[in-house]
């Protein structure tokens, strides 16, 4: 029987041990929220109505292959913030004994705490990981933090924390004024800690069961990400885990920011069946588990290897691996569209080692013009596409389909019809600024491709309400107003010190500041005598005509 040990510890019994956090395991990651709630239970524990308080579940790994060494597979956040609390404890236990060392009461709770639940340097109780073991050794086991912001992450939080029970226990505790009875707080609230403060303790031999066990239950702390559940499984699967956690780092800084549960879900709907988050973790270590056509660390080198290009996907304006400025445009305007259904179909293309940046250019093109119709313009929801997209994806990646003329014609397929398009345009109403921008810009470029491109900065190139926001001179009813205002027929690009001049002047002026514009569309303005819906829904007619040809399916 692979699990060995378990039962209900309190805090004393089960920091008695000596604890490894595995390398493979995430960096200390609880922040104010949490330890909040934390020191609430132990406040409200400290009561004598409160008998226990359930601190969740620790889920150990004993190795019998290297000393039986015991390593935290779950709970490792809570006992890493609990060292951290002790640690504050102790520090409060020796200030009062060396503000009167003749009360010597105090020193007893102080070696009791580094005897018992800290350890001492040649046996510390909590080893962490690589990344943060030398900061918690020297700052938190043997030390404190400086006063001061870390450059690192998990050191802050680390230092955060410590600094957060510092706070908490003084306000605690020196709302009383003698020694005595400072002791007896501090010391009530330790005992709360070690004594009231209960676990599920699980020790398994066998890694696979402790991660079984840890799959199973829900962690108290804060919730793990399928991301964090993926990064243990593999890693503990891994035949090399030094290579393997440099490789997740490595995908991790490719990433930059952007969510890795969102990638990890992205990238294996360009390759496999399509899954939802929720089902995501079972699915891959399934996978990981049954097929031969996967290794753990075959898996992690695929997810490594295409990170870099997903982060240009998402983020355009930083390409790393793209290079062709048409690419980059159509990625640049997929995300003005806030678009991100289409990930596993690049994603899948990038894979497939076949296509070229100019192929995939030409099907971002095809997809630009499917979220404009589908999405910006005719309110259909993006994850109606989602399910789409990832076959698609998969078609793609297995070499179902033959070239780029093929993905681009079935791509078309699920664009909205040209009635349905044109009908949606012409009445559009749009506050969405970077829209209006990029509708008009593509217009102005439709009407003159040889003349240049509008200005991109938006400082250069405002936005003009014909019809003003300030309306005093223009004698309209208000009702009228607010339905037309942010209509796109009443809305045009104009240099700004063109728009400075005429802001809320009326039509007939306006227009002799028109006449002076290189914008393609503004021409059209110069043909109206006056301005008001009707005419207004005129123009927006006529540029919906326009959008059928620009935006063709």
């Amino acid at each position: 029987m692979a699990l060995v040990n378990s039962g209900i510890y309190d805090m004393n019994q089960y920091l008695g041990s000596v604890y490894f956090i595995p390398n493979y395991q995430r960096e200390y990651s609880w922040e104010e929220e949490q330890l909040e709630d934390f020191w609430d239970d132990l406040i409200l524990s400290s009561t004598n109505e409160i008998r226990e308080h359930f601190f969740g579940q620790i889920v150990i790994h004993k190795d019998e292959q290297n000393g039986n060494t015991k390593y935290i597979i779950d709970g490792q956040q809570r006992t890493i913030t609990t060292v951290i609390l002790l640690s504050v404890f102790k520090k409060e236990f020796d200030k009062i004994y060396e503000q009167d060392k003749a009360f010597n009461k105090p020193r007893y709770n102080s070696d009791d705490i580094i005897s018992k639940h800290i350890g001492r340097e040649d046996e510390l109780h909590l080893t962490l990981g690589e990344l943060d073991r030398e900061y918690f050794k020297e700052y938190i086991q043997l030390g404190e933090p400086a006063n001061k912001k870390e450059t690192k992450e998990s050191h802050e939080r680390i230092r955060y924390a410590y600094y957060y029970f510092v706070d908490r226990l003084s306000e605690e505790i020196n709302s009383f004024l003698d020694l005595k009875s400072k002791f007896e707080r501090l010391n009530i609230l330790y005992k709360t800690l070690i004594d009231k403060f209960k676990v599920l303790y699980m020790e398994a031999t066998d890694l696979n069961e402790a991660f079984i066990i840890f799959e199973t239950l829900n962690a108290r702390g804060k919730e793990l990400e399928t991301s964090d559940l993926l990064k243990n499984y593999i890693l503990s699967r891994s035949t090399n885990v030094n290579n393997a956690l440099n490789k997740w780092n490595l995908m991790i800084s490719s990433l930059d920011g952007l969510d890795t549960t969102k990638y990890i879900r992205h990238f294996w709907n360009s390759r496999e069946k399509f899954t939802r988050e929720k089902a995501l973790y079972k699915r891959i270590t399934s996978l990981l588990q049954s097929s031969g056509a996967y290794s753990c660390d075959d898996f992690l080198v695929k997810l490594s290897d295409i990170s870099p290009y997903y982060n240009d996907i998402a983020c355009p304006d930083n390409c790393v691996k793209y290079s062709d400025s048409k690419l980059i445009k159509h990625l640049t305007a997929l995300k003005m569209m806030k678009a991100s259904t289409f990930y596993p179909v690049i994603l899948a293309m990038q894979q497939a080692n076949k296509y070229d940046e100019s192929a995939i250019s030409n099907v971002l093109e095809v997809i630009e013009v499917l979220a404009f119709r589908n999405f910006a313009i005719c309110n259909k929801t993006a994850n109606s596409a989602e399910v789409y997209f990832a076959d698609l994806a998969k078609d793609i990646y297995n070499n179902q389909i033959p070239d780029v003329d093929a993905i681009c014609a079935k791509i078309r397929t699920e664009m909205v019809d040209d009635k349905e398009f044109q009908t949606s345009f012409s009445t559009l109403k749009s506050k969405n600024k970077e829209l209006i921008r990029y509708i008009f810009r593509r217009i102005h470029k439709y009407l003159d491709p040889n003349q240049q491109e509008i200005n991109v900065d938006n400082n250069v190139v405002h936005i003009e309400h014909i019809m003003p926001i300030d309306n005093t001179q223009w004698n309209i009813d208000e009702t009228i107003h607010d339905e037309y205002l942010w209509r796109l027929g009443n809305l045009a690009l104009l240099a700004q010190k063109l728009n400075a001049k005429i802001k809320a002047k009326p039509f007939a002026e306006k227009k002799e500041e028109y006449k002076k514009s290189i914008i393609k569309p503004n021409d059209k303005l110069l043909e109206y005598d006056a301005w008001n819906s009707k005419t207004i829904e005129s123009r927006q007619q006529e540029l919906s005509e326009l959008a059928i040809k620009i935006w063709a399916k």
